[in-house]
This record gives C-alpha cells, sequence and structure tokens, in this order.
C-alpha cells in the first residue's frame, strides 16, 4: 500500500477528497497503516481533544470510545478500523465517546476507505457527527 499524500487527489466511497475539506462533519483520516493522520477542527470539537499517531489497536482507549451499552467499544470492531485493515465500508455505525470533561456524547458515522488515483488503498476516512446533545459522565 502507498502513503496518503494530500496534494495528491484520493477518493473515499467514490468521492473526491477536496469534498471533505468544507464539511460541517468530523472527520478523521488514517494512513496505510492506520495511525490517525489528520482531524478536522469539528472532529476534534466532537471528541474534546486531537491525538495524532494513534493506530488502530489503541483507537478506543486512547478516544474514550464505548458502545451504546457502556462497555468499551472493541478497536478490532470500531469502523475506522474496519476500513482500514479491511477495506470495508461501514454505514451510519453509532458509539459513545467520553470526552475530557466527563461528559458522554453518542456519535454516528461512516468509515471508508482511501484510494490513490490508481485504485490502491492508502488508508481509511472516518465522517461523523454528534447525535442528540453531550450527557453529563
Amino acid at each position: 500500500m502507498s502513503r496518503i499524500d494530500f496534494d495528491e487527489p484520493w477518493t473515499y466511497g467514490g468521492q473526491p477528497w477536496h469534498s471533505l475539506k468544507d464539511t460541517d462533519f468530523g472527520v478523521i483520516v488514517v494512513d496505510a497503516a492506520g495511525a490517525i493522520v489528520h482531524v478536522n477542527d469539528r472532529a476534534a470539537q466532537l471528541h474534546g481533544w486531537v491525538r495524532l499517531a494513534v493506530i488502530p489497536e489503541d483507537y478506543s482507549r486512547m478516544y474514550g470510545l464505548f458502545t451504546e451499552e457502556g462497555r468499551p467499544y472493541p478497536s478490532d470492531d470500531l469502523p475506522l478500523t474496519r476500513s482500514v485493515q479491511h477495506g470495508e465500508t461501514v454505514r451510519h455505525a453509532r458509539w459513545v465517546v467520553r470526552r475530557p470533561d466527563g461528559s458522554r456524547q453518542v456519535m454516528q458515522g461512516t468509515s471508508y476507505p482511501v484510494c490513490d488515483r490508481d485504485g490502491d488503498q492508502v488508508g481509511a476516512v472516518l465522517v461523523h457527527d454528534a447525535i442528540g446533545e453531550p450527557r453529563p459522565g
């Protein structure tokens, strides 16, 4: 697999990268190894912080991700992990983020493999947003 080059055109779910640059949704991009390389401002706001270089095994722990039932979300089952490691598109998944201030926020999102101009997978992207209002911890 190649590396993500933000100066080169790449696609996610058949859409060009430039379509994500001005979106109102949270966007997290990972490279071919699954390390987080980009978090847009909306995603940082939703999660309460930015942590780059986090790898798939640590997504759940580092970002405080839980199932809607309140159990820690297994990192292997997270949409972004499934997209980067298995090339899956995962639509309308839901999870809960425990933010640094202790509040909890339900999220919903879709993850896609990212492909370069040759069609080779070079990473993955998660596009997501909050569902409802944050709840106290």
